[in-house]
């Protein structure tokens, strides 16, 4: 398990591949403002929890923006992680998971850490019934 409350690159969806799979192979589910897509698994397919965030371009012209939006989505998601890590290894079982940001307004960081623990609460209901 990785450090309580640390973020390492490790946990951080880069591979090309397991990115597209998570979006064409993967499920959903709405929290506004976001959309979260995951991928569980248990049968090794891939061997530790990872996670993306994405905002678009077609919301925030500016790239300022939309890097500020990832900060604050990765640091709610650092604070709030444990709980589904815990989970997660409780069941052995392994999860991508992807934050995609719908919205055209910048969000506040108490706005966006409620979110993303609800996301992160629906997904740990998902692990126990996997």
């Amino acid at each position: 398990m990785p450090k309580k409350y640390g973020l390492s690159r490790s946990e951080k969806l880069k591979s090309v591949v397991r990115t597209e799979k998570l979006f064409t192979k993967g499920k959903s589910f709405r929290v506004f403002p976001f959309s979260v897509y995951f991928r569980l698994s248990n049968d090794g397919e891939f061997t530790q929890n990872q996670f993306l965030v994405s905002v678009g371009k077609h919301y925030f012209k500016h790239a300022v923006d939309r890097n500020r939006m990832k900060r604050l989505v990765r640091e709610a998601y650092r604070l709030n992680k444990n709980f589904l890590y815990e989970t997660s290894e409780e069941k052995n079982v392994f999860f991508n998971v992807g934050f995609v940001y719908r919205l055209n307004v910048l969000s506040d960081f108490q706005t966006v850490e409620t979110a993303v623990k609800n996301a992160l609460q629906i997904l740990e209901d998902k692990i126990k019934a996997f």
